[in-house]
């Protein structure tokens, strides 16, 4: 991608200062062989690596090396040469005035070292002499320590993490007493015992080692040293004994309970609930009891009412402005004067519209689409935070701090103030505004040929709703209400049908990539004025709310090969395939119900789609689609741009929110950096600080789904303790040796059959097929069974609603669908399907007898005999097959 002149025409003078214009590299004829020797993501489809980079293209965020323990370097220097040549030593220069060596250089001089080295040893090595900058130096491992790129062992030496083969993560517990090490750097987790999970909590950052494989094929590990606790603060009860009180997580992944010292109770008694906050110190070492203080206490009973500030507290939200940071707010002018509007392209007499939710209050994105001989010209207009919030300043420290707005019903902790966040960089309608646009030109089967940036001043000519965009242009709508909605767009409706002729062009698009499309559904509560659940429904997703989602893809697409061809350091939105253990899982599952995918080695986006498709229509579609979704990665920021296996895309950011997502703003700064003639090495931010961002990043962006995800939980706990007593019919979504899980048709609620709550009975769990099955009854029941249940309880407070099982729904026949040679459907119950046909004795499938340990099922299956392991019984199958 270069920097050209106009690619076509627009409104105002040609080549006006502050306009960029960027020429997409032109697209390979169809049929030309795919690139083999470019960096695509081995998932992307042949259809993307056609259309993609070029083998030449510059591989974004590698020039200085990336992660922890993956930096590459040329052949180890000599002593003398890692002491005296920093090869960063221009950009430690220019950030400091009195620069130290940089954490390459250190690294690179503790690799080359015989063994661990002292501060002296290092300060000697590096010729480091002067008191001030060997304080400098200390801090400067301190920090590498606390990013886990060197361990400190017991007599003070400092090692390079990679060469102890030690791994640098995050802990992820489960309430079941073990947990996980996720890498930082990306790969298959870590198994922790349960000994290992004494050392720490759920969420801390630690340096893990290897230490061997389990039975089911796992890499097992431990805990080397503890980097940082990362969850400060938690909700549980305070309990007294003795004279000596703890507090008891509400969380069941914290699996300690935290002791609470005399005098740090803050007046708390027993049974209440309580935040506590972490001593300050107790992230110096693991240790299995954490000390912490009484910071809140929230009453007897955690009511609907506490529900967001239990969640805002327990998750360590960040929720009050300093004074600083108001004061700065406060300083900047409420509206757009004619010297902040200069040297920007002049858009306000372009009718750019926002398109948001009934509720939203901060409007960051604007659209405008025309047609044009080659397609459409799409216009994303996005606030321009940047021009406000300045790196150095109070309000940057608090947006960095928090990372993310949080979003709770009826309720949010913005990122940023009020009067930025709603206020000046809103993008209301009828009031100028300051805006940074992505302009592009979409030919006519979806793909962008052409892009530019550049910084406007604009002025939006409506504020639209989801709703009453698609009343208007939708298919289907009463009369009524479409001319309601004809009548508020007003003269605005040519557009919007133009936008959703476009957003048909990109929905194509996006379907010859094989992009996954699961078929989202959120629940929306609305709340009475003293805090309780009045009403829970599901809100239903229209073409409104996809054509805003196609048009701010579009325009991250852009915005990432933008700054992937400029080599400027920034965070990719980055979704890697299933983890493999997990792709492992899915195709076990699938097989009880007669799906398959691909090998995990060439799995596809375009595969998921393609059995998305195939289920929809059954009864369980939502069980499988749900299973389908948790299986996927985690999507995360990283200056790596490793693609989007869920968008097939071959480079995505954050481009569209920088309102309310600190990694947009951060790539508003690094295009404008590299729009403004600068590089990498001029840039405000270097590799490695880039990278540290985007793992910060990612994590804020994790415990803001986490405290959301609290919230809806208690809510619908909230919702159904109304509901006591009453009956409704779900589906099994998933069987535990302890009962069965059931999710509603109507309210998408989860609740739990405890197996007391089934008919008297010995029940067997069958962990491979899913199965729990009744000894002498030989009922059976598995995933995607239909079930009616009453509802026996609902805790806000514990997050748990119980079921009772009323009876057994018989199954909807499945319809007819196209099947595909790697994807064949059958019926849901295989048993029934190869089975003869039953005669007048048999009995029904339901109560059909389960055979023995070790011998063949009705279906022919092989049994695990007692005493075998998974490993054994697969070993023993496969064998016996190959007879």
């Amino acid at each position: 991608m270069g920097l050209e002149g106009p690619a076509w025409r627009r409104k105002g003078r040609p080549g006006a200062p502050g306009v960029y214009h960027a020429r997409m590299k032109k697209k390979t004829p169809r049929g030309a062989p795919a690139n083999k020797g470019g960096s695509l993501p081995p998932w992307m489809p042949e259809a993307m690596a056609r259309h993609g980079r070029s083998p030449s293209a510059p591989q974004a965020g590698r020039r200085h090396g990336s992660e922890h323990g993956k930096t590459q370097r040329p052949a180890p220097p000599s002593l003398a040469r890692s002491a005296g040549r920093d090869p960063h030593a221009a950009r430690e220069a220019a950030r400091y005035a009195r620069p130290i060596a940089s954490r390459e250089a250190i690294l690179q001089f503790l690799a080359d070292s015989d063994g661990p080295q002292r501060v002296e040893s290092i300060a000697a090595g590096l010729r480091i002499t002067e008191p001030e900058l060997l304080e400098a130096l200390d801090k400067r491992l301190a920090a590498m320590q606390r990013d886990g790129q060197v361990l400190v062992n017991r007599r003070g030496g400092y090692a390079p993490a990679s060469r102890l083969d030690l791994i640098a993560g995050s802990v992820i517990a489960n309430p079941e007493g073990f947990g996980f090490l996720r890498p930082d750097a990306g790969g298959d987790d870590l198994f922790l015992p349960p000994h290992e999970m004494r050392k720490v909590m759920h969420g801390d950052r630690v340096l893990g080692s290897v230490t061997g494989i389990d039975g089911r094929g796992r890499r097992t590990g431990a805990v080397v040293e503890l980097l940082e606790r990362r969850q400060r603060r938690i909700t549980g009860r305070y309990v007294q004994r003795g004279g000596l009180g703890c507090v008891k997580p509400d969380d069941k992944r914290v699996l300690q309970d935290i002791i609470i010292p005399p005098g740090a109770d803050g007046g708390a008694r027993d049974g209440q609930l309580v935040v506590c906050e972490l001593d300050e110190g107790d992230g110096a070492s693991p240790r299995a009891q954490p000390f912490g203080r009484v910071l809140v206490v929230l009453g007897d009973k955690l009511t609907p009412s506490l529900v967001v500030e239990a969640a805002i507290h327990g998750h360590g939200i960040p929720h009050e402005f300093s004074p600083e940071v108001l004061a700065e707010a406060a300083a900047i002018p409420v509206a757009v004067d004619a010297q902040a509007a200069a040297g920007r392209v002049d858009l306000r007499e372009l009718p750019l519209v926002t398109i948001d939710g009934e509720d939203a209050k901060d409007f960051d994105d604007a659209v405008y689409c025309e047609p044009n001989r080659e397609g459409f010209r799409l216009v994303v207009a996005i606030a321009d935070v940047s021009a406000y919030v300045q790196p150095g300043t109070a309000l940057d420290a608090e947006a960095q701090l928090r990372g993310t707005s949080v979003y709770f019903p009826g309720f949010v902790v913005p990122m940023l103030p009020e009067s930025l966040s709603n206020g000046i960089c809103s993008l209301k309608p009828e009031v100028d505004r300051l805006c940074f646009v992505c302009d592009m030109q979409i030919d006519r089967s979806g793909q962008t040929v052409h892009s530019r940036f550049y910084p406007a001043v604009m002025r939006s000519h409506a504020r639209l709703t989801y709703t009453q965009v698609w009343n208007a242009i939708g298919d289907g709508i009463p009369d009524d209400a479409q001319a309601q909605a004809c009548s508020v767009v007003g003269g605005l409706l040519p557009q919007l049908q133009r936008l959703h002729q476009l957003y048909r062009l990109l929905d194509r698009a996006r379907a010859r990539r094989g992009a996954i499309e699961f078929e989202s559904s959120e629940t929306r509560f609305v709340l009475g004025p003293g805090g309780e659940v009045v009403q829970a429904g599901m809100l239903v997703r229209n073409d409104a709310h996809k054509l805003i989602e196609e048009c701010m893809i579009a325009a991250n697409v852009e915005a990432a090969r933008f700054l992937h061809a400029q080599r400027i350091p920034a965070p990719y939105r980055v979704h890697e395939r299933p983890p493999e253990n997990k792709y492992a899982d899915l195709l076990e599952f699938l097989s009880e119900f007669g799906l398959r995918l691909p090998p995990w080695g060439k799995v596809q986006p375009k595969d998921f789609t393609a059995l998305i498709r195939l289920i929809r229509e059954r009864p369980d579609a939502a069980l499988l689609e749900s299973v389908l979704l948790r299986s996927q990665s985690l999507a995360v920021y990283s200056t790596q741009d490793a693609g989007h296996f869920g968008l097939a895309l071959e480079a995505y950011a954050h481009f569209t929110s920088p309102i309310r997502r600190y990694p947009d703003l951060l790539v508003h700064r690094a295009i404008k950096h590299a729009l403004a003639g600068g590089n990498a090495d001029d840039f405000t931010y270097t590799p490695h600080a880039m990278e540290q961002l985007a793992l910060t990043n990612s994590e804020q962006s994790r415990r803001a789904d986490e405290a959301s995800r609290e919230v809806d939980e208690r809510y619908r706990a909230a919702w159904m303790e109304q509901h006591v007593g009453s009956q409704f019919d779900g589906v099994v979504s998933g069987v535990a040796s302890f009962g069965l899980f059931v999710e509603l048709d109507d309210s998408k609620v989860n609740g739990l059959i405890h197996v007391t709550q089934l008919p008297h009975d010995y029940y067997h769990f069958d962990p491979l097929r899913k199965t729990l099955t009744g000894s002498r009854r030989q009922v059976e029941y598995r995933l995607g069974d239909r079930v009616r249940v009453l509802v026996l309880r609902a805790s806000v407070e514990d997050r748990r609603i119980d079921f009772r099982l009323v009876e057994m729904l018989p199954q909807q026949a499945l319809q007819a669908a196209p099947t595909l040679a790697s994807l064949p459907v059958v019926a849901a119950r295989t048993k029934a399907a190869k089975a003869p046909a039953p005669t007048a004795k048999a009995k029904p499938d339901r109560a059909r007898k389960v055979s023995g340990e070790g011998e063949p099922s009705a279906k022919g299956k092989p049994r695990r005999r007692p005493g075998e392991s998974v490993t054994e019984f697969k070993a023993r199958t496969r064998k016996e097959t190959s007879r």
